[in-house]
């Protein structure tokens, strides 16, 4: 964007142009981890030109006005500065010519800098992957087994009615009768690869294991309380800046994305929450506006294809868009909850609870599920208290 240009010249016959140090044109500028361990700006200096060069300005009454933390040295040849990038972008990222005058400075160029805010993970979809998919043809049919649910919940009220309820939902994937598949592990594959990535699992162990132990985790208490925020006060912006914020400050994440989450004001939330739900691993991020963002995610039905599984986040509207789901990213929200609840939550009073009404009519399963959001979210404040 230009600003209309003083002193009889047109802002339209005036541009700022990029150069590298080394007198190459810039195209873009880059905010990235990608090359070495941190986050740095490249290139880390670059050089700003004026063109054409305003005949009636005099040099000396140029002025420079940058992004708060960035430095500038004027060069020797006119309108030209030596721009120091420091900090976050902040989007628009604006460099702003003004001149000066005896009592005031009036604008003469505003333009927006093309900016690439690009992070990855630890996580490498081709590196870490698991080597099944989210198929029956790869894992074989699973049914839920009294040793995995032993080493999944430590305790559980009425376990063996919880077992063979709720338990057997989840922690499952068959071929029905008609042909139809029913169930699915994404959750334990997801977060069994990035767990795995990230080092953190032993080295004697089963890793099928895992992952059956991992998705049934979903139903700890732990992990109910540690997505029950994300689930009242649904925001994927807020998920997005929160894998950002991860990498920012510690070079990796250990969040998952739970997608087609329902939002938990639509009337057929309860429908939703039983049968919605696909988790994948966020793996890297890029940001060009203040607008939209892009996170590439690792997704366990499509393996093979992590390059092309992209979530786009509208920063402005609040919502998302997931192709291979075909979601409704105004009526879903994503639930970013770290691998910590997964790992060792180890009891399931909650989902224990509900388990014996899943057949219940909808109203008696209205009143438990706020029930037992109500007890969660009471229990969830009390222990937030205590840290």
């Amino acid at each position: 964007m230009a600003s209309p240009a003083g002193h009889g010249q047109r802002a339209d016959e005036l541009s700022i142009e990029l150069f590298t140090a080394d007198d190459q044109p810039l195209v873009r500028l880059r905010y990235t981890n990608e090359v070495g361990d941190g986050f740095r700006w490249i290139p880390d200096r670059f050089v700003v030109r004026l063109r054409p060069r305003p005949g009636v300005v005099a040099a000396d009454r140029l002025e420079l006005r940058l992004p708060p933390g960035w430095r500038v040295l004027p060069l020797s040849e006119p309108t030209a500065w030596l721009v120091f990038p420091a900090g976050l972008p902040e989007f628009p990222v604006r460099l702003q010519l003004v001149t000066r005058g005896q009592d005031r400075r009036c604008p003469l160029l505003i333009q927006d800098l093309p900016v690439d805010f690009c992070g990855r993970n630890r996580f490498d979809p081709h590196r870490d992957r698991l080597p099944w998919a989210n198929r029956i043809d790869d894992l074989g049919e699973v049914e839920p087994d009294p040793v995995h649910f032993r080493k999944t919940f430590r305790f559980a009220l009425g376990s063996q009615r919880f077992f063979q309820g709720l338990y057997r939902e989840v922690v499952g994937l068959r071929r029905l009768p008609d042909g139809r598949i029913q169930g699915g592990l994404c959750t334990g594959l997801s977060r069994t690869a990035l767990a795995r990535a990230l080092g953190w699992l032993g080295g004697e162990i089963s890793l099928r294991e895992v992952v059956l132990v991992l998705h049934g985790r979903q139903l700890s208490d732990r992990a109910l309380l540690a997505g029950l925020p994300w689930f009242l006060l649904p925001s994927p912006r807020r998920a997005y800046h929160a894998f950002v914020r991860d990498l920012l400050t510690r070079g990796w994440s250990d969040r998952c994305f739970d997608l087609n989450v329902p939002r938990p004001w639509r009337r057929d939330v309860l429908q939703a929450l039983l049968g919605q739900g696909h988790t994948v691993v966020p793996y890297a991020f890029c940001q060009r506006d203040a607008e939209r963002a892009q996170v590439w995610v690792y997704d366990p039905n499509l393996p093979d294809r992590a390059a092309e599984t992209v979530v786009t986040i509208d920063l402005v509207r609040d919502c998302y868009e997931y192709p291979p789901l075909a979601v409704d990213g105004c009526r879903t929200t994503i639930v970013a909850v770290p691998l910590a609840p997964y790992l060792h939550g180890r009891t399931a009073i909650l989902a224990s609870v509900a388990s014996p009404f899943l057949q219940a009519p909808r109203r008696l399963l209205g009143v438990l599920v706020v029930s037992l959001l109500g007890l969660a979210l009471f229990a969830f404040r009390h222990w937030s208290r205590k840290r």
